[in-house]
């Protein structure tokens, strides 16, 4: 459990892996196209208000991006006992949320990701499909959680780029 504080922090976002890869030169937000929105997002990882779990961190093999989050100053919300007894809720009700990778592994960042932004009261940043049932921001809206895409993001804060 974590410790009480007088203040709350100001987390407001929680950011996915396939959002973070957006900016990635083959993707849909690269970098050298969309600078000015990617220079605000840098602004709110820097200013705390978009953070990362533990798990999708750790998942992250791309050293330019570990760098960007770290040259960002990420905050990185570790697991602690809260977390696990989200995850071990989420999954029960939603075994669907853990996916089999074609590397013989299994991918729980979405659980995490998910039960971190439980804990943390967080909106969560992915470009998952919203429509498919087995996607994060489905299972997201079985827990009261909002789900915003990059450009959903845009339009919630009102970002003119």
């Amino acid at each position: 459990m974590e410790q009480l504080t007088l203040f709350k922090p100001p987390y407001k976002y929680i950011i996915d892996s396939c959002s973070i890869f957006s900016q990635k030169a083959n993707r849909t937000y690269r970098r050298q196209v969309h600078r000015t929105l990617w220079l605000k997002i840098d602004e709110y990882i820097r200013a705390n208000l978009i953070v990362v779990c533990s798990e999708i961190f750790d998942e992250i093999r791309d050293s330019d991006i570990k760098d960007w989050l770290r040259i960002q100053q990420c905050v990185v919300l570790g697991i602690d006992e809260d977390i696990q007894l989200n995850v071990r809720k989420i999954v029960t009700e939603h075994p669907e949320i853990i996916e089999f990778t074609g590397g013989g592994g299994t991918s729980s960042g979405d659980a995490f990701l998910l039960a971190t932004a439980m804990k943390y009261d967080l909106a969560i940043i992915t470009e998952e499909n919203p429509q498919k049932p087995k996607k994060l921001p489905m299972i997201s809206k079985n827990y009261g959680i909002n789900t915003f895409s990059i450009i959903e993001l845009c339009e919630e804060e009102k970002w003119i780029l």
